[in-house]
């Protein structure tokens, strides 16, 4: 079991998997591991669709008394450490608390699964609690042609390609245990997890390794270099290219872009001296023996 706090008031349902929670006196936002419901709204990178509608409906409707308020319910973290690092450990690129939501007994992330509003979403990693449970409950939903894997839900509108989308967040999730196993024991540092410690020795100038992700690939191109923004919003962390008409450059934006962007791993482990620049933790890169698969 992981890390829990009990009895929090829900103050709004966002959609299929973000609601919002007072906590300790104010309002936190909860973006719920493992799963992915389809856009309700228009606007981001992903398509509003039907099933993304009716899921936030689905979700407002579970998370509402019957007298016509909201839920009391208690969250869980994919880890069992102390309370106060869970707070500051399992949080999102956007700041969002990332856990399991229980209402009553039951856990809303696998039934939402269960009902097909959501597939199992490894994206990030798999669940460290409930990874069997997950991939049972979407086994149920699709054999049973529920929401998402009926095609009559998502008709004459936009949809997702989760046979593209599937096996991508498999590659990713295989990544991210390679990480668990190996790459915390090495003493390798997440951009997202050990970002402190990533602020410390840039101010140190200390060489180190960094588990990042370069989904994005090159952000910028400016002053000769090639800029890569390999952190968040809340985690920032760049990786400077520089001199990138030399043909050691090209090689490393060649292999970023094919292997790692995009639709590749994303996940890549970044070795070398951690330096300031602007304010931001950076490496400079300058072969491409400063990325690797593996700690």
């Amino acid at each position: 079991m992981g890390t829990r706090i009990n009895d929090l008031q829900v103050i709004k349902v966002v959609d299929g998997d973000t609601i919002d929670v007072m906590l300790d006196g104010k309002e936190e936002r909860l973006r719920l591991i493992c799963i992915d419901t389809e856009e309700s709204h228009v606007g981001g990178s992903k398509p509003a669709t039907n099933a993304g509608k009716l899921a936030s409906k689905w979700a407002k409707n579970y998370f509402k008394e019957n007298n016509g308020s909201l839920s009391k319910i208690d969250i869980e973290f994919d880890t069992n450490d102390p309370v106060n690092v869970c707070l500051k450990k399992h949080r999102g690129n956007y700041g969002r608390l990332i856990c399991y939501v229980h209402k009553g007994e039951e856990n809303y992330n696998l039934r939402a699964v269960l009902e097909g509003w959501s597939p199992y979403f490894p994206k990030y990693g798999r669940s460290r609690e409930y990874h069997k449970e997950f991939v049972t409950e979407e086994a149920k939903a699709q054999a049973s042609n529920l929401a998402i894997w009926n095609p009559e839900t998502n008709q004459g509108g936009k949809t997702r390609d989760y046979a593209e989308l599937i096996p991508w967040w498999s590659l990713r999730a295989l990544v991210v245990e390679d990480y668990r196993r190996h790459g915390l024991d090495s003493g390798v540092l997440s951009v997202r997890i050990d970002y402190e410690a990533i602020q410390d020795a840039a101010k140190n100038e200390q060489e180190g390794m960094v588990f990042c992700d370069l989904q994005a690939g090159i952000n910028k191109w400016t002053s000769g270099g090639a800029l890569i923004f390999a952190g968040s919003k809340f985690h920032k962390f760049n990786l400077w290219i520089p001199n990138i008409d030399d043909e050691d450059k090209q090689e490393l934006v060649r292999l970023i872009e094919t292997r790692y962007a995009g639709k590749g791993r994303g996940y890549v482990y970044v070795s070398g001296k951690i330096t300031e620049y602007g304010g931001k933790p950076q490496i400079v890169l300058e072969s491409i023996d400063q990325i690797s698969d593996f700690p």
